[in-house]
C-alpha cells in the first residue's frame, strides 16, 4: 500500500501542490497525511506524521516530495528513515526514487539529509540578514502597537487615580497591558 506525507512550515503556505503530486504518483487520497507545522519540530511531535507511522506497516511504501518533509536536521531525517526501513517500509522521494537498503541508498540518504539541513541553515541566515537590514532601515519588527504613544502617556498619568480594569475597558485592551504600560 502506498502512503504519502506532505508538510508545509507555515499556515500561509499551501499543501495542494504536494498533495496533487502524491495523487499523480498513485497514492490514494485517503492515504495522504498532511500538516502545516515547522520542520524544526521533531518528527515524533508532529500529529499527522504520528498517525501515519501508526498506520503504515511492513511492505508498504512512503512517498514524499522532498526529503526535508520528513525533518530538517540530518539526525532526525536519518533516524526516521532508518526506523522505517527497519520495519520493512520502502521510502520514495520524488525525483530521487526509492531509497534502497544498500551502500548506494545509504550514501544517497546521507547526502540528501545533509543538503536538507544545509538548506535550512541558509534559510535561517537569509531571514536573519533580512531582518537586520530592515531594522537598520527603521522598519519596526513585531506586531503593531495597539495604543499610540499619547494613549500610553495618558494611561501612565491616570493609572494611580483610576483602576487598571477601568482603563483597560476604556482603551479596549487587557489589564496586563495597562499594568505593563504603567510600569514602563
Amino acid at each position: 500500500m502506498k502512503y504519502g506525507y506532505c508538510r508545509v512550515s507555515t499556515v500561509g503556505q499551501d499543501l495542494k501542490e504536494q498533495e496533487d503530486a502524491l495523487l499523480a504518483l498513485g497514492v490514494p487520497k485517503a492515504n495522504i497525511f498532511k500538516e502545516k507545522i515547522s520542520g524544526v519540530i521533531r518528527s515524533d511531535d508532529r500529529p499527522q506524521f504520528g498517525k501515519l507511522l501508526k498506520k503504515i506497516k511492513a511492505g508498504d511504501e512512503l512517498v514524499v516530495m522532498k526529503l526535508d518533509r520528513l525533518g530538517r536536521s540530518t539526525l532526525d531525517i536519518l533516524t526516521v528513515i532508518q526506523n522505517l526501513r527497519g520495519q520493512g517500509i520502502a521510502i520514495t522521494i520524488e525525483g530521487v526514487g526509492t531509497i534502497r537498503d544498500d551502500m548506494m541508498g545509504s550514501l544517497t540518504m546521507n547526502l540528501l539529509a545533509s543538503f536538507a539541513e544545509f538548506e535550512r541553515a541558509l534559510i535561517i541566515d537569509r531571514t536573519q540578514s533580512g531582518r537586520k537590514r530592515a531594522m537598520a532601515n527603521g522598519v519596526r519588527m513585531g506586531r503593531k502597537q495597539k495604543l499610540s504613544s499619547q494613549a500610553q502617556d495618558a494611561i501612565k498619568r491616570r493609572y494611580g487615580g483610576e483602576t487598571g480594569s477601568a482603563l483597560a475597558k476604556e482603551y479596549g485592551v487587557g489589564l496586563r497591558t495597562i499594568q505593563r504600560i504603567a510600569a514602563a
